[in-house]
């Protein structure tokens, strides 16, 4: 997969998620699409209240419930109405709270409850002291919608009634939940927008005394002037949500913009140097390195690191001392009991004496040094490799076998100075950065933003967006920020173009290798690019009986030693996959939000 193809595939991937991310309702669901409150302020300190809940239900359903908050006022005169079902209620006092249970029936007989249907319930009652009368003026501030509501109230129609609009000043809050409101006559009508559940929507106004009673009996009494005050504290959470609005924006911008940051490093440090080489595919070898460098380089994976050997190499490393007869290969017929009598081959390495050890590498020491620490009068059992590294501690010690090797490699021959004339990692670098600090940043905003919600919702959107790119910044294959050096694009082409070859059957069958010898080289090298299995088919498909049984490579590979390696080097890796766990009323001004009413409902 080139880097054109992986980022189509990452656009694909987020508007994929995009997509399934949203909300899915359950079978049994309800929703208020509408709620109608009419207020009538009375001239003693009252109000007459009168709410409409329309409900659709989706399912099953007994009842609703409606709470109304008490603190100090008293709910008189309560009736429970409804159209499209047959209902009784009930009414519990719960001190802080008036509960208001309705069951709701889908007969007269009042014995079957509702399924997928329409609903309107009509509450309507007297609410006392309710409105406070100041020294200079009266103030009404009531939830129109209370914050506890179980689901959103898509849209509220309200109605305020007063003996004279004359001189009567009022504000919602927050203003963001309004819609539209005008006077009609003497009459206030608010219109809403969708009210989210746990938001609350209030009306605030200040009324002449002279519309009221002089002795208003069922009002709240404060010795003080309010007017200025209330005006004062409403202007000042005007400018409070302006500044914010203003300020999210600025952030969202700020957000958006940042998301765009990994492409400006694309462009700048990711894109590939453009070469001259244009070969279909390479027959021969294309360079000497050992396999366990070119596996660093060139190895299997598109999100594989440049530079970093993996157990492809390690394996290629044992596979090319084989090759160059630091062990030779012999097998033994084992007995296995069974429903018969079954015989398999078990293979084993052979040190050779005439070989140097000394001249090895220093990594490849390290792999001949680990397969030795198991030699038994000059033979090494793979079957005794497999069954050591069942046991944990080997394992860890062949974990540090490994990381050494890698080590070795990465020092003498892939240090940063030496990388750099194959790959560049600056833009890589910079995008993980861009990554850490991305989510860090995403996850600030979002957390700040869901506090000061509706206010800051577009921030809080710019915060997701910013969170998955940063995400996936962070999961981004180097090659996509990284870029190859000219010598490294060609040095990586050619290898992949040989790839190409030793694993087209119709390319290596036409253009098949001159001898032996390069069938087992391509074999380690095959290895180290991870397509071993696709060469050693080929040479069972090209090469007579007596070629194979010469090489210690294939017939490594036909019995089954290299798979039995494999497996037993990842095991070795990983040990808890084969072992288990290893280890384990108030009589002061009233702020924003404080008003009386609102509380909230359900259904069940």
């Amino acid at each position: 997969m080139d880097k054109k193809h992986f980022i189509s595939f990452i656009f694909i991937f987020l508007v994929a998620v995009s997509i399934y991310a949203s909300p899915a309702f359950a079978d049994n669901s309800y929703s208020i699409p509408l709620m109608n409150v009419d207020l009538f302020v009375l001239d003693d300190g009252s109000i007459h209240v009168k709410e409409t809940v329309h409900y659709s239900f989706q399912g099953t359903f007994h009842g609703v419930y409606r709470d109304i908050p008490l603190n100090g006022q008293q709910v008189e005169n309560l009736k429970v109405t409804s159209s499209g079902a047959y209902s009784t209620y009930t009414v519990t006092n719960q001190g802080k709270n008036e509960h208001i249970k309705v069951n709701l029936y889908s007969d007269a007989a009042k014995t079957t409850p509702i399924t997928d249907k329409s609903v309107d319930v009509t509450y309507e009652y007297d609410f006392t002291h309710v409105i406070k009368f100041y020294n200079d003026i009266a103030e009404l501030q009531y939830k129109l919608v209370g914050s506890g509501w179980s689901v959103d109230i898509e849209k509220m129609v309200a109605n305020i009634h007063l003996n004279s609009s004359s001189g009567v000043k009022y504000w919602l809050n927050p203003p963001y939940y309004a819609e539209n409101s005008f006077w009609k006559g003497n009459d206030l009508q608010v219109t809403s927008t969708n009210i989210p559940t746990g938001n609350y929507f209030e009306l605030r106004m200040l009324i002449p005394k002279s519309q009221f009673l002089t002795n208003p009996t069922n009002g709240i009494i404060i010795n003080q002037n309010a007017a200025a005050s209330i005006e004062q504290m409403q202007a000042n959470y005007q400018n409070q949500l302006n500044f914010k609005h203003l300020l999210y924006s600025f952030l969202s911008v700020i957000l958006i913009l940042a998301c765009f940051i990994p492409c400006i490093v694309y462009w700048k440090y990711g894109r590939e140097p453009k070469i001259n080489y244009q070969a279909e595919y390479e027959r021969d070898i294309p360079s000497n390195d050992p396999p366990a460098i070119v596996n660093a380089i060139c190895g299997p994976g598109f999100s594989k690191k440049i530079g970093e050997p993996d157990m492809d190499g390690f394996k290629a490393t044992i596979m090319d001392l084989i090759d160059r007869k630091y062990f030779t290969i012999s097998s033994k017929d084992s007995e296995k009991e069974g429903y018969g009598l079954e015989v398999s081959k078990s293979i084993f390495f052979n040190l050779n004496p005439s070989k140097d050890p000394e001249k090895l590498n220093d990594f490849e020491s390290h792999v001949y040094n680990f397969l030795k620490s198991f030699e038994e009068n000059g033979t090494i059992s793979l079957d005794e490799i497999s069954s050591s590294l069942s046991n944990p501690e080997e394992a860890r010690i062949f974990s540090g076998t490994y990381l050494n090797w890698k080590g070795a490699i990465k020092t003498q021959f892939l240090n940063d100075e030496k990388l750099q004339e194959v790959f560049l990692k600056k833009g890589d670098s910079l995008i993980k950065i861009f990554g850490t600090v991305g989510i860090i940043v995403a996850i600030i905003v979002f957390f700040v933003s869901l506090f000061d919600l509706p206010v800051a919702g577009s921030a809080m959107l710019c915060s997701i967006a910013l969170g998955v790119v940063s995400g996936v910044s962070l999961i981004l294959p180097q090659k996509i920020g990284g870029q190859w050096t000219t010598y490294g694009e060609e040095y990586d082409a050619k290898w992949q173009n040989f790839k190409k070859y030793i694993t087209d059957f119709s390319l290596i069958k036409e253009y098949p290798p001159e001898s032996i010898k390069i069938w087992n080289k391509y074999l380690v090298y095959a290895t180290a690019l991870g397509s071993a299995e696709a060469v050693r088919k080929a040479m069972e498909l090209s090469l007579p009986t007596d070629q194979l049984e010469s090489s210690d490579m294939f017939m490594f590979h036909y019995y089954g030693g290299y798979y039995l390696l494999a497996s037993s080097l990842d095991m070795g890796m990983n040990p808890s996959s084969a072992n288990g766990d290893v280890g384990d009323i108030v009589g002061t001004i009233g702020d924003i939000g404080g008003g009386f009413g609102g509380g909230g409902g359900g259904a069940f």
